[in-house]
């Protein structure tokens, strides 16, 4: 099966931007540690001049020119500078032990002036994915799972054949008298 991220790049490729950013969109869901997949997504929106929603992805990744950190000053104008409404849209669920010096400064400043100004910092359940591996997970069954199914299916094939025998034993009774 083919990597995900190969499909991201080849959905570019025909200009399908639109499933490109959804397959990202699902990618940073799963891999949330991953920033490198943010960074993309924000240069595909860069790309398309959404430049607050680029500032949107971009606000996790250290400015490498002046576009990220216009994009990125524009994403925190829209919001109005709210720590808590970033936090919300931008909804990091990764482990921030993992995550460089630059990325934990700008996720602090956020909580603390999310706990200053509304005396909550959103917290979001942690998902932990190897990154890098890309690969569609298997779907894995257990074995009740597996035999419980072949019982359900036996049940409905041999429901029919009992049906017809007791309906012959049903016909020959009264045939017999």
């Amino acid at each position: 099966m083919k990597n995900l991220f190969d499909k991201v790049e080849q959905d570019l490729k025909e200009g399908k931007k639109k499933k490109a950013c959804d397959r990202l969109r699902n990618l940073i869901n799963q891999f949330p540690d991953d920033l490198s997949l943010r960074k993309k997504l924000g240069q595909i929106y860069y790309d398309a001049d959404f430049l607050d929603e680029a500032g949107k992805f971009w606000i996790l990744s250290e400015p490498e020119n002046k576009e990220m950190e216009k994009a990125v000053a524009l994403y925190r104008k829209t919001l109005s500078n709210s720590g808590n409404a970033i936090l919300k849209d931008i909804v990091f669920r990764g482990d921030k032990t993992q995550l460089n010096e630059y990325v934990r400064k700008i996720l602090t400043e956020l909580e603390q002036d999310s706990l200053e100004k509304t005396k909550h910092i959103p917290d979001f359940k942690l998902k932990n994915r190897a990154k890098g591996n890309y690969s569609i997970p298997k779907n894995k069954q257990s074995f009740l799972t597996t035999v419980g199914l072949c019982l359900l299916v036996g049940f409905f094939i041999a429901l029919p054949i009992l049906g017809i025998v007791k309906l012959l034993e049903l016909i020959s009774l009264l045939f017999s008298y």
